[in-house]
This record gives C-alpha cells, structure tokens and sequence, in this order.
C-alpha cells in the first residue's frame, strides 16, 4: 500500500501536467492554469503520501509545501513566488473575475503560459524526489 498511494498521486499529476498541454494549444488559459495548480498539489500531495495515508484536504500550495518540508525536515528548492502565483491564479481559473484576484479578470495566454512553465519545472524537481521516497 505504501507504494500504491503516492503514485496514484503522481499518476493523476501527470494527467493534469498533459491536460495543461494540450488545453494550452486550443487557448484555454483558465484550465491551463487551474490544471497546473492542480499538477503541483498532486505532485506535494504525493509526496506527503509517502510518509502517510492521511493527505490534507486543502487546495493550497503554500500550506502543502509546508507540510513535505515538515516531514522531510528539509526546505524544498521550489520558490515561494511561484507556489504564490499558482494559488493566486486556481481561483481566477474556476472563478468570474468579480471573485478572482487578477486585475484583467481572468488568466490571460502569459498567465497560462508561466502556469505551465512553473507546473513542469516543479515536477521535474518533485517527481524524483517522490520516486526514490516510494523506493525506501
């Protein structure tokens, strides 16, 4: 079971990180965006996986990323701007821009296109360190 649960995680961030993709070819920033967040909640959820089964019912990055550093007693080199701009901008993709935080109202094709480059460069750090985790 140990091995089973965190890449369940990592499996379902893939989808989101390919889903990120290819919504980013047909010009669908807000779901580019909301499936870049996701990728990166997944990827520190399956991280956190790997030491329980337990996994926090929470949406944000910032509290999730503070809880693998807490299990692994280690900073995590993901830089908190970034984990920021992808909290920031979850809410701009599900949401009418009278409730988003964006000042154009919603994610535009830049704010989709950084989304994405953030989500990849995230899960080329994280998917490793998960991996070797599973294999312990």
């Amino acid at each position: 079971m140990k091995e089973e649960l965190p890449k369940l995680w990592l499996n379902y961030s893939l989808d989101d990180l390919k889903s990120a993709k290819v919504l980013l070819n047909e010009n669908i920033p807000n779901m580019v965006c909301f499936h870049c967040q996701q990728t990166v909640e997944k990827l520190l959820k399956a991280y956190i996986s790997t030491f329980s089964e337990e996994i926090p019912g929470t949406h944000n990055l910032i509290r999730l990323r503070t809880i693998c550093e807490d299990l692994s007693n280690k900073k995590f080199d993901i830089d908190e701007d970034q984990v920021i701009f992808l909290n920031d901008i979850y809410i701009d993709s599900r949401y009418p821009a009278d409730f988003g935080l964006l000042p154009s109202g919603g994610p535009s094709e830049e704010d989709a296109r950084r989304a994405l480059a953030i989500a990849t460069e995230i899960d080329s750090f994280l998917r490793p360190i998960i991996e070797k985790q599973i294999k312990k």
